[in-house]
């Protein structure tokens, strides 16, 4: 099967799966991530259904690089009362790497195809009406085909603390500390949503969790029923390559963000970007380094199919 052909099943496979989401769910809202619900909304359940595809790459020591990767997520938020909200996240992330002649694992794949599934809440509290409390804790399973489920267990949670500062303006910090494989991250947390004008808002893009903090975009809201965003994050993922080993991708996609709202509950989203100061690497069981090397810049690109209901 050639590359393009497994980026269009992959597409295939994941609108089916989210077809039939809908056709399970009920009524309408909008597709807005759980992340942090606002007690003024009402409780919400978002799919969303996003293939990538990251063009090929030199690696630093020699060879290249390809991944194709799928992305389904479930998002759900309830108010539980003027104070208080709850939310949930389910994700699976299946990731197939397509190498050529690595020099740094020995000319062989270091790996092929990755599996990830991470299952999160959340807890939002109005301590004040400007200031507010978010806890989030989750867990995941994060694999190559040749380990267990078992042993590739990643958890710990983000908590932040924001400030109303005014009606169009919130920031907050915040701390994330996650165990994963042999190692523990610690990494700040900048909580922002800023409505700079009716059509300007810059906010946290992505839904936070063991991969790294949220990333920021700058989004702005055309007349046509289009947005444009452009924004950055750090992405990193830890994963059991077998028993005796655990490997490591990280990388900075920039991206830009083409985006409609389609009837009343559904989002189509195109990205295009460039992975950037991306880096592979191989420890053993104990996280002791064992080899690594770094990526070129590698573009992307992506396309998110999504859809909300109350």
């Amino acid at each position: 099967m050639t590359m393009s052909s497994r980026f269009i099943h992959a597409f295939r496979w994941g609108s089916t799966l989210l077809s039939l989401c809908v056709l399970f769910a009920s009524s309408p809202a909008s597709a807005e991530p759980a992340a942090s619900p606002s007690p003024q909304e009402p409780p919400g359940l978002s799919l969303a259904v996003t293939p990538v595809y990251q063009l090929n790459s030199s690696l630093n020591n020699g060879g290249s690089v390809s991944v194709s990767r799928l992305l389904l997520d479930i998002n759900g938020n309830k108010a539980l009362s003027e104070q208080l909200g709850v939310g949930f996240h389910l994700a699976y992330d299946y990731a197939d790497y397509h190498f050529s002649a690595p020099t740094t694992f020995g000319g062989g794949n270091p790996w092929d195809k990755l599996q990830r599934l991470e299952l999160g809440g959340s807890v939002s509290y109005d301590l004040t009406p400007q200031w507010s409390l978010y806890v989030a804790p989750s867990l995941q399973f994060s694999r190559a085909d040749d380990a267990g489920w078992g042993n590739a267990l990643e958890y710990g949670g983000i908590l932040s603390l924001s400030d109303d500062l005014t009606k169009d303006l919130t920031l907050g910090l915040g701390v994330g500390l996650f165990s994963e494989l042999a190692q523990t991250t610690i990494f700040p947390v900048i909580v922002i949503n800023w409505k700079i004008t009716d059509k300007l808002l810059l906010a946290n893009p992505f839904h936070p969790g063991p991969t790294g903090p949220a990333g920021v975009e700058l989004a702005y809201k055309m007349d046509n029923g289009w947005s444009l965003g452009g924004g950055a994050a750090y992405r990193s993922n830890r994963f059991r390559l077998n028993n005796d080993a655990i490997g490591e991708s990280n990388a900075v996609p920039a991206w830009l963000r083409l985006s409609r709202k389609v009837a009343d509950r559904y989002n189509l989203d195109l990205y295009g970007g460039v992975m950037l100061g991306g880096g592979m690497s191989i420890d053993d069981r104990n996280g002791n380094r064992l080899t690594s090397t770094s990526v070129n810049p590698a573009p992307f690109l992506a396309l998110a199919l999504s859809a909300g209901f109350q």
